[in-house]
Formats: structure tokens, sequence, C-alpha cells
């Protein structure tokens, strides 16, 4: 349906700056490490509790009138829920919000040895902004937490040929996903890429 890339990108060089999150509530070494965050992104919304809700725009944007966005759910105390029970949620949420529903396949594996899975929802129009929004979701279910991580854009809303989104933004979205991994410097079987290490 246009909305899922066709395949990984030829990735970027990684960030220096590139953000390992959670930096609060060290209930143990778990972590998730980003290793191709995007440069010139910021963090512009934070909401700390049981669940934390990180959300990240280019410079250039902000929380209401974004085109992109990351936003990362780092869930403490539901990891044991399972993976497409999250999709599920998700799939729900969009059904309320859009005029016209996209749904891409449940892909699920193991991402550096945890439970992981990717997902694509996509709306044609959404209800209140008038946009079409695409989602790129990767989820990973950590040993001590949940963690959600979705990119996604708004572009003028779209029909059957799906959303006006540069095929190397998709690729590039790719390989962010697959290369952030939940990870803890003390447990070989998780270890952390080199990059996020400070």
């Amino acid at each position: 349906m246009g909305l899922a890339g066709s395949g990984l990108a030829q990735a970027p060089a990684p960030s220096l700056s590139a953000p390992t999150v959670p930096p609060q509530k060290p209930l143990s070494a778990e972590r998730l490490a980003m290793p191709l965050f995007p440069a010139g992104w910021k963090e512009v919304v934070t909401d700390r509790g049981n669940i934390d809700v990180i959300e990240y725009v280019p410079n250039g944007e902000n929380i209401t009138a974004w085109r992109n966005k990351i936003t990362l759910e780092v869930y403490h105390e539901m990891n044991t829920l399972p993976l497409d029970a999250m999709q599920r949620r998700a799939q729900g949420q969009n059904r309320d919000a859009c005029e016209g529903a996209v749904e891409g396949r449940f892909q699920s594996g193991m991402n550096n040895g945890y439970p992981s899975a990717f997902w694509v929802l996509g709306c044609k129009r959404n209800r209140d902004s008038g946009m079409g929004e695409t989602r790129y979701t990767k989820a990973i279910q950590g040993s001590q937490r949940m963690y959600i991580l979705t990119r996604a854009w708004r572009t003028p809303a779209f029909g059957d040929n799906g959303p006006e989104i540069p095929q190397r933004a998709l690729e590039d979205a790719v390989a962010f996903l697959t290369t952030t991994v939940a990870c803890s410097d003390d447990d070989s079987k998780h270890a952390c890429p080199a990059t996020s290490k400070k």
C-alpha cells in the first residue's frame, strides 16, 4: 500500500551525540541505545512516570506543527505484556483517529537477545489535523522495561497510492529502528553497541 520501505537503507554515519534512554529510573543497567538517532533533532516533550513518553522533532519543527517525529515510550512495570497486544492497542487508536486506516503486517523476532516486533500504521486522513500520517514502530520487550519507538510522518491526506514520503526517508527510518537495541553493559547476551557507551 505504499507504506513499507523496500529494505534496509545505506545508513548514515552514527551521530556522536546519539542518545541512550532512559537516564532516569536505574532499576538495572538495561537501557535503549539508538546509534543512528538522526542528527539535528531535539527533545520537545518529556512525560515521566510509570510510562515515560519522550518526543523528538527536527530543528525547525515543533510539537504542534510537526511533519517528522520520533516518540519513545518506556513502560517500567508492563514489560511482560505481549508485543502483539501493544500493536493491537496502537491499531485501535489509529482506527479511532482516522478516516481510512492502513495497517501493515505484524512482524516479530529477536533483537539483541530480546523479543522484538515491528509494524506499520497509516492514516489517510487524521480527523483532527486533516493530514495524512504514517508510523513505523519497533517494540522491544526488555528484561526490565518495554520500549515502543515510533518514527512518524505527517503528509497531505493520501489515497490508495500511499503518502508522499521520500524513499530515502523511509529507508533511513528502517535503519534507525533496526539498529536501535535494548542493551546492558553488564550482560554479554545483550551487549550495547560501542557507539552508545559514554
